[in-house]
């Protein structure tokens, strides 16, 4: 059995650690893992991939408890690498710009440069299991494999599964659903100064609110107090593919939201903002499906979530360890490869779709008011903040520690399919 993963990043590469760890041993499976050509160069070589550059740490992001749960089961070792990485919290702290305390979310959460993660989950597999190679068209046809198409003009390859884990602008996805997205941007960093000691006392992801948007920052890493992992998000038109954002006009609007709020550090993290550290966040639209002809998508490529959701690199690693497990179950149960990875295609959008569906919404019904908001209406959001933050505490404050197991939603999946 062959399968392709387009796109090593986090959900190609926990996808890959998942396939390894729950396809049964009796099967012959071979992965191959292909990544765009390296940034730093023009070569297209099928060369080993390196380790990700951590010299560009502003792609920060924060896993739960169950992003957390799925690498436990993917490998206790690289969830203990993780989050010896991270910054573990237990609270979102809400203040306001003026650095009133609105109040304290129960969460357990670790914020963890992107490349620290990446880096991680590629340790976890065999060397050389990525390689540079960038994937131009994926074919898929009824009745036959997939076929992927390279920007090299290196022959094409076929392959039972190609998993499009190519993220926000998927080629996979296009090439199955054509083009459609909207989204907003993100602008964000790492500041090398002493971690204050608010959150060294009590660790936390801390957001500031006012009339002109949302700052947050955090530790990035319990290894180094002098690292603080800084971000804003905010509506804006995104370029096409191909085409680059305005910089220099996205730090100015940065300083005007943000440059008279009270906390010093927002001040510093301004002065020191650089152009390096932008990068757009997308929403996809719900898609009818999550793949066919022996093509699936998996994390961004198949549904993009808002920041605010908190949730976008775990439901990857909880997209790769449901096809993995389900691919798993129906090879054990004697089904067909080919039989097989059809109905683990069918069976990730029916076991994930939902929950991810719910999660989205559950992010967007906080819509963003206009900015800049007036002072009636901002002193109305405080006040909501106060009061929501208090009610979210009464269920998060029992749900802590009871993460959603993957194991349990597949086994009720397929146990409703006669196949227990």
């Amino acid at each position: 059995m062959k399968v392709i993963i387009v796109g090593a990043g986090l959900s190609g590469l926990s996808t890959a650690i998942a396939l390894r760890k729950f396809v049964p041993a009796s099967q012959s499976l071979d992965i191959k893992i292909y990544e765009n050509t390296d940034q730093g160069t023009s070569q297209s070589a099928q060369l080993a991939t390196p380790k990700v550059s951590t010299s560009r740490l502003g792609a920060g992001l924060g896993l739960q408890a169950n992003g957390l749960r799925v690498l436990e089961d993917l490998d206790p070792e690289l969830k203990r690498r993780v989050y010896a990485a991270g910054f573990p919290c237990t609270y979102f702290t809400w203040k306001t710009a003026s650095d009133w305390l609105l109040g304290r979310e129960y969460v357990d959460v670790l914020p963890i440069s992107r490349p620290f993660l990446i880096n991680c989950l590629q340790d976890t597999l065999p060397e050389g299991s990525v390689v540079y190679k960038k994937v131009v068209r994926v074919l898929g046809q009824q009745g036959c494999k997939p076929v992927v198409q390279f920007e090299d003009g290196s022959p094409d390859e076929s392959a039972d599964l190609v998993v499009g884990a190519d993220g926000i602008r998927s080629t996979v996805r296009r090439d199955l659903f054509g083009e459609d997205e909207s989204g907003i941007c993100a602008v964000g960093g790492v500041l090398d100064v002493a971690l204050p000691q608010h959150l060294l006392d009590n660790p936390s992801m801390v957001f500031y609110v006012g009339s002109t948007g949302v700052f947050g920052y955090t530790g990035l890493t319990q290894s180094d107090k002098n690292k603080l992992l800084y971000w804003s998000v905010y509506e804006t038109d995104l370029p096409g593919r191909g085409l680059k954002l305005d910089q220099d006009l996205m730090i100015q609007q940065l300083r005007q939201r943000h440059g008279n709020w009270a906390d010093p550090l927002i001040g510093q993290c301004l002065a020191k903002a650089s152009l390096d550290n932008i990068y757009p966040i997308f929403v996809m639209p719900d898609l009818p499906h999550w793949g066919r002809d022996g093509c699936v998508l998996v994390g961004d490529a198949a549904h993009a979530l808002p920041p605010r959701s908190g949730q976008g690199a775990s439901q990857a690693f909880e997209d790769g360890e449901t096809l993995a497990m389900l691919l798993a179950g129906y090879l054990e149960r004697k089904h067909s490869p080919d039989d097989a990875f059809s109905r683990s295609i069918l069976g990730l959008f029916e076991v994930r779709a939902e929950r991810v569906k719910s999660i989205k919404a559950d992010a967007l019904r906080w819509k963003d008011p206009k900015m800049p908001m007036s002072w009636l209406k901002t002193c109305g959001l405080y006040i909501a903040l106060f009061v929501l933050v208090r009610l979210k505490n009464i269920p998060n404050f029992f749900r802590r520690g009871g993460a959603l197991s993957v194991q349990d939603a597949v086994s009720g999946y397929l146990a409703r399919q006669g196949l227990a």
